[in-house]
């Protein structure tokens, strides 16, 4: 198989993968080819890439075909898939709560990615994996939101106790928050995604796009439209270079289940943001690995934009080859920052992302309040450091082979 930007799977097991990723899968019947696959290889690529529960879905409906798929991995994929569920649903019982809390002290928190795009995307919360609750708020309300999830037992995960809070809460940084020993945990951005990408417009541009989106059991989550969220998808995707073909596979099934929403408009309010190359970047990325059609005005904007295709097209071919995704490095740090819109838009980034510091620099260095200027001058040493030694941004828990 070969994708529709010329790009061949490095490996069946990636070929199989791509096939559960895209928004249409048609599952192959018993007469076609099925290749020797390495299923243990097939379960770390689905599992680095938060896929299982598309590839559950694509693996039963092969099996109901009369493909061969070994029962004992249709059940191991089918147990990950039930548990994924299992916390998505109590995620966002979560969610609404938290919203109501903060609609009764007068904060909109906007949540971006997890629940919400999994019913844009997919119209079911079991089907998109997540691992915690990205809720973007207004600078001006975030630290009273904070004081609220504190008071209902949440605590600060990265931020020094002693750190000065108004003075991080200019940085644009995320503030992370957590329940000991009850996932998920939360990160509250003012900004749309990266303190380095995005300014506190996007967060008021989120707010204003908020609409209510029904649940199964006749209540609502309060959740950014379609357009939205697809731009919510690309920034990120872009932030980390898409390491990950679920991002991807969010992208394809944002176009393929909204095929009539305003993309023109969004793609002039990705403009005012910074962020259009982003959005090109993304869809295209779809378009090339996932064979997704792109409505009118965005395959356009592609057309006329040939260092998105070429970024997109870099982001497909690593992807394809089968390489596993790796923490952020220097490598992503560059795709982001040539994703962005103009020159200006690039000395911003990196400006940011060089003296700006984030919760990392204030617990290595703890300067007493007075020398907090100083925090811009030692977190490029600080950056190079990480560089150097492979310090990890956020810990991050390796999956290994697990046996059906």
């Amino acid at each position: 198989m070969k994708c529709s930007g010329g790009i061949s799977p490095g490996t069946p097991e990636m070929e199989l993968l791509l096939h559960c990723a895209r928004p249409a899968p048609g599952a192959p019947g018993a007469t076609a080819p099925w290749p020797v696959m390495d299923w243990p290889r097939f379960q770390i690529l689905a599992t680095h890439h938060h896929l299982l529960p598309l590839a559950f879905r694509y693996l039963k409906s092969a099996a109901n075909e009369g493909a061969r798929v070994p029962a004992e991995w249709l059940e191991y994929f089918k147990r990950q898939s039930m548990q994924i569920a299992t916390f998505n649903l109590r995620a966002t019982g979560i969610l609404r709560r938290l919203q109501r809390l903060a609609r009764d002290q007068g904060t909109r928190l906007v949540p971006i990615k997890g629940p919400a795009l999994a019913l844009w995307a997919y119209g079911d919360i079991a089907l998109r994996q997540f691992e915690d609750l990205d809720l973007v708020v207004r600078r001006g309300e975030l630290l009273q939101t904070v004081e609220l999830f504190q008071q209902e037992g949440y605590r600060l995960r990265e931020l020094p106790s002693g750190a000065d809070r108004l003075r991080y809460l200019a940085t644009g940084h995320d503030w992370s928050l957590e329940q000991p020993q009850k996932p998920p945990h939360l990160d509250l951005k003012p900004v749309l995604i990266a303190h380095t990408l995005c300014g506190p417009e996007s967060a008021d541009w989120l707010v204003e796009a908020l609409r209510p989106l029904a649940m199964d059991d006749g209540g609502e989550l309060e959740a950014p439209g379609p357009e939205a969220m697809l731009l919510a998808v690309c920034v990120d995707g872009a932030n980390e270079g898409w390491p990950k073909l679920s991002a991807v596979a969010d992208v394809a099934a944002l176009l393929a289940s909204h095929g009539s929403a305003d993309w023109a408009g969004l793609l002039r309010d990705a403009a005012r943001l910074g962020q259009r190359r982003s959005v090109v970047v993304g869809v295209w990325l779809a378009a090339s690995l996932l064979e997704c059609p792109l409505p009118a005005a965005l395959e356009e904007a592609a057309r006329r934009d040939p260092a998105a295709r070429r970024l997109a097209g870099d982001a497909a071919r690593a992807l394809a080859a089968g390489r596993l995704p790796s923490d952020v490095g220097s490598g992503a740090v560059w795709f982001a920052s040539q994703t962005r819109d103009g020159w200006c838009g690039r000395l911003r980034f990196w400006f940011r992302l060089l003296f700006v510091p984030g919760a990392a620099d204030l617990d290595v260095f703890a300067l007493p309040k007075p020398l907090y200027p100083l925090y811009a001058f030692l977190r490029p040493f600080r950056l190079g450091w990480d560089a150097v030694w492979g310090r990890p941004r956020r810990i991050r828990s390796r999956p290994e082979v697990v046996s059906p």
